[in-house]
């Protein structure tokens, strides 16, 4: 079975004009947890994930463990919001060599051992630069769902 078989031809892409309120407007409307970045000839430039957007209002500096939680105030998490509200997706995005694509004739174990072994949900698939489906996680659970009621 091929890439093209299972994806979906509708994930969600940003201009990599956008900024940080525009992902996160976005937010309530994606359904694979991922947002592809495309430049302005929509070929694929980055990659941002639920993870990354909340690794923008994290001080790097911080730990689950850290004491300085206490002195930071409770309303740091939202004044970070608003601080990071103009932020360029560039400085929030990941490089897509970073994470994994695929293209339409790629076969699913190859997509399927690419989600696990770089330990992402998604990767976008691509035809000549540009990004035309999404396979999840959840796409290919589905299909493997499929395969076992058939036999």
């Amino acid at each position: 079975m091929k890439v093209k078989d299972i994806m979906s031809t509708d994930p969600t892409v940003v201009p990599i004009s956008g900024t940080f309120l525009n992902l996160m407007e976005m937010l309530g409307k994606i359904r694979f947890h991922v947002i592809f970045v495309v430049d302005k000839d929509e070929k694929l430039a980055g990659v941002v994930t639920e993870t990354d957007l909340l690794k923008v209002l994290m001080p790097k500096y911080l730990n689950t463990g850290d004491a300085l939680f206490s002195i930071m105030g409770e309303d740091y998490f939202d004044k970070r919001c608003h601080e990071c509200k103009n932020l360029s997706i560039t400085e929030i995005m990941s490089k897509p060599i970073m994470a994994a694509t695929a293209s339409e004739n790629d076969t699913i174990i190859k997509v399927a051992a690419a989600l696990l072994n770089k330990k992402i949900h998604a990767v976008p698939v691509l035809r000549d630069g540009k990004v035309v489906g999404i396979v999840s996680r959840l796409l290919l659970l589905r299909y493997m769902t499929k395969v076992i009621k058939k036999k």
